[in-house]
Parts: C-alpha cells; structure tokens; sequence
C-alpha cells in the first residue's frame, strides 16, 4: 500500500513538473518570439522611411508570423503593401500587393467593425488601384447598417461614374434625391451627366459608338432631372444651362427628322440660356452689393 500510495505521489509530481515545463517553455518561446518581432519591425520601419519597400514589407511578414495577434503589425503590413503598389503597373506581382493589403484590412475590420478609419483606408487603397467594383461593395456593405445615408449614396454614384456605368450612377443619384428631398444637386447632375454621355463632336465625343436610341435616352433623363432640379431651386443657374444644352442635343438626335420639332426643341434651349444667364448676371450684382442690411450677419 505504501509502495502505491508513493507512485501515485510521484505521477502526481511528474505531471505537475511536466505543465509547468511545457508552460515555462511556452512563455519562453512566446518571449522569444515578441523579442525577434520587434527587432524585425525596427529594422522595417528604417526601410519603410527609406521607400525601400522591398525590404521592408518581408520583414513586417515575418514580424506577423511571429505575433500573429498583433493588429498594429497588420496595418502596417497593409500600409507597406499599399505604399510598395505601383499604380500603374499590370505586373500580376503588383496587383497582390492590393489583394494583399486588403485582405489583411478585411482581417481587421471583422475583429473591430466599428474601425470607421480601417474602411477608410481600404477605400482608399480601393480607388488608388482604380478597383472601383469592390469599392462600392465596400460603400453597399456600411449602407445596410444606413439604408438613408446621403453622402453614402451619393458616393456610390460617383464611383459608377469612374466605372463608366452611367445608367447605374443614375440609379443612384436618384435614390439620394429620394432621400435628400430639398437639394437639388443629385437631379443636377444627372443631367451634367446625361449631356457629357451624348454630346458628340469631332473635337470631343465620350461616346461614339453610342445609338441614336440610346442617346435618346440619356436625353430624356437628363431633362426629366435638370426639371427636378428647377423645381426644387429655381434659381439654379447651371441646371437651367444644362437644359439649353440637352434640348439642342435633342434638336441634333431625337429630332432630326422633324424640323417643326427640331425648331420646338432650339427654342426652349435659348429660353433656358436666357434663363440661365439672367440668373448668373443677378448672383454677380449681388456679390458686388455684398450683404444688405437685411441680410443675417
């Protein structure tokens, strides 16, 4: 009995000596391991400072694997990533280097969603790599927490403008004029745009290879916003403008079989270029007034 009662004495010892070994030596290597990352990220950081990114983003990678926790080291993985990235260059090689840093964003963003400035800076690594699709995933994700956001529509309409797909842009100026009842600068742009699609010279043609049907279109919705826009501001110089420029691509398009529609179409757009330069001559002789004593302070 004494002789069991003494194994099981020196099993239980055994084991307690073994945990503490095995944490002993993970504390060790765990201290070892912090120890080379730093030295890692030092000698990074002096390359990074030196633009000489080739050196230092593999060095950050290594930091990373050491102290795979570590955010602050991701980002700066990220930002060494975005800054080595050479916007003009189709190599496959450069183009991970944006796969790259935006995964390692991504990675940090689902372990701190309310980061507004990780976003912000994968946007941004988004637009400088003309990656405007996954650009505006990004925008439509932050709109489901904020279905109404003005700003957050209007932008998502910008990018579709740089990723040349106007009827999209369209589509979503429209919802933030459905939201942001009282501006008139998302039906005013509609329209600016609708004129820069189907305007069409030899001198300046964004798209010739544009129909005739198509263009139609684009002239049907620009008038129907630039209308919206004088609605919501009658004294918008500039959608009154636009107006006068549709109607003579109308004239030019839509109408050109039809001379009694065609002179229809020429005289509503000097009405509207009047209109427009009345009110541009009235902002100029009130900014030469100045305030009147009226006129809050």
């Amino acid at each position: 009995m004494r002789s069991s009662s003494f194994h099981r004495i020196f099993y239980v010892i055994f084991m307690l000596w073994t945990i503490v070994g095995l944490a002993g030596s993970i504390g060790c290597r765990r201290f070892w391991n912090e120890l080379r990352a730093r030295q890692l990220i030092r000698e990074a950081k002096e390359f990074y400072q030196k633009e000489d990114y080739a050196d230092a983003c593999p060095r950050y990678e290594q930091a990373l694997q050491l102290t795979p926790d570590n955010l602050n080291l991701r980002r700066s993985l990220a930002y060494c990533y975005m800054a080595w990235y050479k916007p003009l260059d189709p190599a496959p090689e450069n183009q991970a280097l944006v796969d790259k840093a935006a995964q390692l964003f991504k990675e940090i963003m689902a372990l701190q969603p309310e980061n507004r400035q990780i976003q912000e800076d994968l946007m941004t690594l988004y637009l400088n790599a003309n990656r405007y699709t996954d650009a505006i995933d990004l925008l439509q994700q932050r709109l489901q927490s904020d279905p109404d956001d003005p700003d957050l529509l209007k932008n998502v309409a910008s990018l579709y403008v740089k990723a040349n797909q106007y009827d999209a842009a369209f589509d979503w100026y429209e919802k933030w004029g459905a939201v942001q009842r009282d501006t008139a600068e998302p039906w005013y742009i509609i329209g600016s745009l609708a004129w820069q699609k189907v305007y069409c010279a030899p001198a300046r043609c964004l798209d010739p290879t544009l129909s005739n049907e198509a263009r139609g279109e684009y002239i049907r919705r620009g008038i129907e916003a630039l209308q919206k826009a004088i609605q919501i501001d009658p004294e918008h110089a500039e959608a009154y403008a636009y107006l006068n420029l549709l109607y003579r691509e109308k004239a030019k398009w839509v109408d050109a079989g039809d001379p009694a529609k065609q002179q229809e179409d020429l005289q509503l757009a000097d009405r509207y270029r009047d209109k427009a330069q009345q009110l541009v001559e009235a902002r100029k002789k009130r900014k030469a007034e100045g305030p009147t004593a009226s006129s809050p302070q």
